[in-house]
């Protein structure tokens, strides 16, 4: 019988499409072990094949910049936990599919879309990332600017704990995912970042121009530090006059920013910047807080270039900012606020839509740096319900996002532990264990009767 088996995979193999093929031929290379994985990681990574994954089989920093040509998987091998300073990926006219996951250590990992047509499919998964260099901790470079084809960048940054320093008297964002022109569509969650000292740079950084159209969901992150410029950045630079300035759309959510202190071009705990030709940014800030920072919230478009900015600021908590609160230019009809909290900022600079209150937000240990609600909150129940989109149904902490009507802030809350989610199978398993108990418990109860 394995034979057998063994014969009809083969002729599978032959005779199905690409990529069934490459899954076939998919292989785990380890490092350090047999040749060619026995000399360095990058001669390792030049010997795999595309779909292979790379299993690092040490304990120890690798001390090398390894270039990635193929679609591939870095990962640990089991019971490891390595550390690597810095990994590439490069597409032009090939698709690849690259995979960072479960690292211990990585001093940067950056990747470039090219012209050739290549897609890049990009995802950094639950690592721990140290970056002081030129380059951010996880950088995405959706364009290089030359002429040509371009491809599309799907990007997936998930569960990583980032720390972002200064190199040199220079600086770069923690993440960055900039699309000049090709477009991307960009999945930033869960991560837990540390900036310091990074003069006019920060947390997350999403960025078009020259005309790219890219999304980008940005949601349950966590941002702070000290003198950082900013937390979280959405942006579109627009294009040459005259010529159409691209879209970007974006969805930020359950996000808490603090300590943000820069001073350097537009500087805040949250950014919405459309600031060249006929740039166009529909951004949604919704269930955020910023607290303890030189300025809360700016929303800037320059309208006499053509640039504007739509969408809306939502249930968001904005306190105790030294500087400002709350910025949103006039003459942005397509940019609504409501159901905001804002208190003990030094000053505001927008219109207060409906729901809007000025009152301290009562955090459980502010001095702590614990942001969550304490009882007795004016926040609590207070926010609008279809503000957020109902895929969204975490809060930062992991708890159901709405107890009664939905919050204002990255917190919703609750006295009892985080909920885990299930998807549809395991509630299905659930409900089945569920009645065989109870038919079970019915049958014992007859029987003793």
């Amino acid at each position: 019988m394995r034979r057998r088996w063994s014969w009809n995979l083969r002729v599978a193999c032959s005779v199905c499409g690409i990529w069934l093929a490459s899954a076939c031929s998919a292989a785990i290379l380890t490092y350090p072990g047999a040749a060619p994985c026995n000399t360095t990681l990058q001669a390792c990574v030049n010997s795999s094949s595309a779909g292979d994954t790379v299993q690092l089989a040490t304990n120890s920093l690798i001390a090398e910049f390894v270039t990635v040509n193929n679609t591939l998987t870095i990962e640990p091998a089991p019971g490891f936990a390595p550390s690597v300073q810095g990994l590439f990926a490069a597409v032009t006219s090939t698709n690849i599919i690259f995979t960072v996951q479960n690292l211990a250590g990585l001093g940067n990992v950056r990747t470039v879309l090219a012209p050739g047509g290549g897609n890049l499919t990009f995802n950094v998964l639950n690592n721990v990332i140290n970056s002081a260099s030129f380059n951010g901790a996880v950088e995405v470079d959706a364009g290089t600017g030359a002429p040509g084809a371009y491809g599309t960048a799907t990007v997936t940054v998930t569960g990583n704990r980032i720390t972002q320093g200064p190199s040199g008297g220079s600086c770069a964002d923690a993440i960055a995912v900039i699309g000049v022109p090709a477009g991307f569509t960009a999945t930033i969650t869960q991560n837990d970042i540390t900036v310091n000292n990074l003069s006019q740079c920060g947390g997350i950084d999403v960025v078009v121009g020259a005309g790219a159209v890219a999304t980008a969901t940005i949601d349950r992150n966590l941002v702070h530090g000290s003198n950082f410029d900013l937390g979280i950045l959405v942006r579109n630079f627009g294009n040459n006059p005259g010529q159409p300035g691209g879209l970007l759309t974006a969805e930020v959510s359950n996000n808490l920013v603090y300590g943000q202190n820069g001073n350097t071009g537009a500087p805040a705990g949250l950014v919405a910047s459309a600031d060249g030709n006929n740039a166009s940014l529909n951004a949604q800030f919704v269930n955020n807080t910023v607290s303890d920072g030189r300025t809360g919230v700016i929303i800037s478009a320059r309208t006499d270039l053509g640039a504007n900015i739509t969408g809306g600021l939502f249930n968001n908590i904005v306190v105790f900012n030294s500087q400002s609160g709350i910025g949103i230019d006039t003459g942005l009809p397509g940019f609504s606020n409501s159901h905001n909290l804002h208190f003990g900022n030094a000053s505001e600079f927008f219109t207060p839509g409906p729901g809007t209150i000025n009152a301290d937000p009562l955090f459980t240990n502010r001095a702590g740096q614990d942001y969550t609600l304490a009882g007795g909150s004016p926040a609590i129940n207070a926010g609008l319900d279809s503000a957020l989109a109902p895929i969204f149904n975490r809060d930062l902490a992991g708890h159901a996002r709405r107890v009664g009507t939905i919050d204002i802030g990255a917190y919703e809350f609750s006295f009892g532990a985080p909920i885990p989610a299930l998807d549809p199978a395991a509630l299905l398993v659930l409900a089945l264990l569920v009645g065989a108990a109870f038919l079970h418990a019915g049958r014992r109860r007859r029987a003793r009767v």
